[in-house]
């Protein structure tokens, strides 16, 4: 009779279980876009997610946290839009999204194009090194995801309330589907320098199923914009207050997905040497590198620019002008330059591509056949959508913003700008990348750039360009000292 009973209980259950999303190695399947629905951002005391309640300070540590809370609009690193590290991240009021692979989980955040890479492949934390979003490194419990996080900083808060840590705490996550469209997200914090002992938060959070594409919210250029530092490009910009409008032959010996696609997952290199210096072929000049040109189109291997943007990208190389390059802000780098300007990751799933970018930003690219977003939605790195054709993965981008640079030398895009490109796999460890960016308002016909791609066995670091940027006060100074000149060269004429 109890037998009875308990098989009973357990049915439910075990119903409740088989219904879950599996991915094809029978692991849940938690891809998709997510969102909380809770303000444990602003203040996890006071959202009845902290277990019993209370965060167990040290004396000392709870008056470091008192003084937070004073001076919290000052002090929060988010509001310096810096990376808010784990698991805050993870319940700020804005979405991600999920890939899952067996070796990987990847997490591309609506803030920032911040993103997580969870390694799930047996690999270990890095020694010595520490970072803004932690190390994360995950394994399956059943059908719990238990993610291992250490190797943080102590530039981080849990909240806008000023709750802290040091850099020894330990984030355990436990990632479980109570159903297909619900995600049980359980922490458990350790951090003996800060607490007396282990603590806990729990929250159910949200699949977003009216989002077909994750949102952009770009902190720091918005904030910039706002404040003035980074002003508008009539030329390339898109326009302000505008509305809406209503094959490949195969290559040898390259590896292939489960569904058959070519599969190029992994870290890659750039092979493009000088690429953010100049993309026509170039010597050393004003202190930039020499690179070798990677213009296969137009035939003299020369950018077709109009002659506005001729004058223009000269103007750019005023020392003054470095400030307006706006990867000098630490902003997103657009397309096709953030192909060329450091390492990155790829992760594939049968439905997406998502790029992870060293220099903390990521593409993701749809492969349902989708239509782009309307003509009113403008990003930094576009909207892309991409399909396979034979062997080559084929990416259209469109709807840029035109606040973008193409390299440090002023190469210039606009809002205009549509891209294609085309990633073709020669063999195991290399990708054929080509790009042709067609721009009316600023060139005289279609062009297009090459170069490759090669795999290599490592794992992407972070690098925290907003929150270590050195360079941008020496560029301010720089403008301002100009403005300054010419202002005052202009009162000595009148």
């Amino acid at each position: 009779m109890c037998l009875l009973g308990l098989a009973l209980l357990a049915a439910p259950a075990l119903a409740q279980t088989n219904k879950l999303p599996r991915t094809s190695d029978g692991k849940p399947d938690l891809q998709g876009i997510w969102q909380i629905r809770n303000r444990a951002a602003y203040d996890l005391d006071g959202e009845g997610v902290v277990e019993g309640n209370t965060i167990p300070y040290q004396p000392g540590a709870a008056a470091l946290k008192a003084k937070n809370f004073a001076d919290r609009h000052t002090l929060d690193p988010a509001s310096k839009c810096y990376m808010p590290g784990v698991p805050r991240i993870m319940y700020m009021n804005h979405a991600f999204q999920i890939f899952q692979t067996p070796t990987h989980i990847a997490m591309a955040f609506e803030l920032s194009h911040i993103y997580r890479i969870i390694y799930t492949n047996g690999s270990k934390h890095p020694e010595g090194l520490d970072f803004w979003m932690g190390d994360s490194r995950g394994r399956w419990d059943g059908d719990t995801l238990v993610v291992d996080v250490t190797n943080h900083n102590d530039k981080t808060w849990f909240d806008m309330a000023g709750n802290f840590h040091s850099d020894t705490v330990h984030v355990v996550e436990r990632y479980s589907l109570t159903d297909a469209d619900t995600l049980r997200y359980e922490v458990t914090i350790e951090d003996p320098k800060t607490f007396t002992r282990p603590w806990k938060i729990s929250m159910p959070i949200y699949r977003q199923k009216e989002l077909n594409r994750l949102p952009e919210y770009a902190c720091q250029a918005e904030a910039e914009e706002a404040s003035g530092d980074f002003t508008r490009d009539p030329h390339t910009w898109y326009p302000a207050g505008k509305s809406e409008k209503t094959t490949t032959a195969a290559a040898p010996m390259i590896r292939r997905a489960t569904d058959g696609k070519p599969n190029l997952g992994g870290y890659y290199s750039p092979q493009a040497p000088g690429a953010n210096y100049g993309l026509e072929e170039h010597k050393e000049v004003f202190g930039f590198p020499e690179g070798p040109g990677f213009i296969i189109d137009p035939p003299d291997k020369k950018l077709p620019m109009q002659d506005w943007a001729k004058a223009e990208q000269q103007d750019r190389l005023r020392p003054e002008r470095g400030y307006e390059d706006p990867t000098a802000h630490c902003f997103a780098s657009g397309v096709p330059r953030s192909m060329y300007t450091s390492p990155f990751q790829i992760i594939q799933t049968p439905d997406y591509i998502g790029f992870f970018f060293e220099r903390m930003a990521h593409r993701i690219i749809p492969l349902d056949g989708r239509p782009h977003v309307p003509d009113h939605v403008r990003l930094w790195h576009g909207d892309s959508v991409g399909h396979w054709e034979g062997n080559t993965l084929v990416v259209e981008t469109t709807n840029f913003n035109g606040k973008s640079w193409l390299n440090e030398v002023g190469e210039i895009v606009s809002y205009a700008e549509t891209v294609v490109e085309r990633f073709t796999p020669v063999d195991r460890n290399t990708i054929d990348y080509r790009a042709t960016v067609t721009d009316p308002l600023v060139y005289t016909r279609p062009w297009t750039i090459a170069f490759l791609l090669k795999k290599q066995q490592q794992e992407l670091l972070e690098v925290a360009c907003l929150e270590d940027n050195q360079d941008l006060k020496h560029l301010k100074d720089v403008r301002d000292a100009a403005i300054k000149a010419k202002s005052s060269t202009s009162e000595h004429k009148n």
